[in-house]
């Protein structure tokens, strides 16, 4: 019976990535940004102020910008005190930026 035939694999080097916690914190959270309307971006590196530009936010970014853990932030959403995410995909979800930032401003003015 004839051998099964070999690969040669080499493993990548990965002693360059950095395995911590704060490397993690401190990286910028993943962003989605939709043009609508077929708006052409303004050009590479400028960011349009446009009121038809639309950014959304995946959970890493919303949970960095509030400071809440992922059950917090879903507790809140069930108890409509939070906004609700914007389904994206098939199985993706993303919050807007401008609720998720309105919401942070109303706890910043509320009572302490």
């Amino acid at each position: 019976m004839p051998s099964a035939p070999t690969r040669n694999t080499t493993v990548p080097n990965l002693s360059h990535v950095k395995n911590d916690d704060q490397s993690l914190r401190s990286s910028s959270p993943q962003v989605i940004t939709r043009m609508l309307h077929s708006q052409k971006p303004a050009g590479a590196g400028q960011i349009s102020s446009s009121p038809d530009e639309v950014t959304f936010l995946r959970l890493p970014g919303v949970k960095a910008m509030t400071g809440l853990s992922k059950s917090c932030l879903y507790l809140l959403i069930r108890e409509k005190s939070f906004p609700a995410p914007v389904r994206i995909g098939n199985r993706a979800v993303a919050w807007v930026r401008s609720e998720v930032r309105q919401w942070a401003l109303e706890r910043i003015g509320a009572p302490r």
